[in-house]
């Protein structure tokens, strides 16, 4: 009968050791797969700023290109992109302004050299994901250090 109570008690520190060994096991795979959605939610948030910023350079390269008579210019504002002041008739370039989807808050602009605005960029300075494959305009993201150098600017 005592062999049987030591066993007992051999036996209960092996199902202890199983079940700390297999909560270990589900907390790392968690771990894991956290860090797997936290990754892809960066990467949809850098492809929704790459198509709102180009939203924003598209709009303020139609108001500068609009310009009536007179010297071309760029926006005052970024208000003036969803409704253009200088025409008497309503006339938009944005149907609203977007929100920068990397911090959810507004896109902070660029001031052009002689006045106006001639882009956005985003005010995170968080790493991007994406480092390669920018064509076109944004070629130059390759070598930005954080979102807030993602600049989409329209220079004629």
């Amino acid at each position: 009968m005592v062999n049987v109570s030591t066993s007992a008690v051999h036996q209960r520190g092996v199902t202890y050791f199983w079940t700390l060994f297999i909560l270990t096991l589900v907390s790392l795979a968690l771990g894991k797969l956290l860090e797997d959605v936290r990754t892809t939610s960066q990467r949809v948030r850098e492809v929704e700023l790459l198509y709102v910023g180009n939203l924003y350079r598209h709009a303020i390269q139609q108001y500068w290109q609009s310009t009536p008579l007179g010297e071309k210019r760029y926006p005052a504002r970024l208000d003036d992109l969803l409704r253009d002041p200088r025409y008497p008739v309503t006339r938009r370039y944005l149907r609203r302004l977007y929100p920068d989807p990397v911090t959810g808050k507004s896109f902070a602009v660029v001031v052009a050299p002689e006045g106006g605005i001639m882009g956005v960029h985003s005010v995170s300075a968080q790493q991007p994901i994406k480092v390669a494959g920018f064509s076109g305009n944004t070629a130059g993201f390759a070598r930005a250090g954080g979102y807030d150098k993602w600049e989409f600017v329209y220079v004629p």
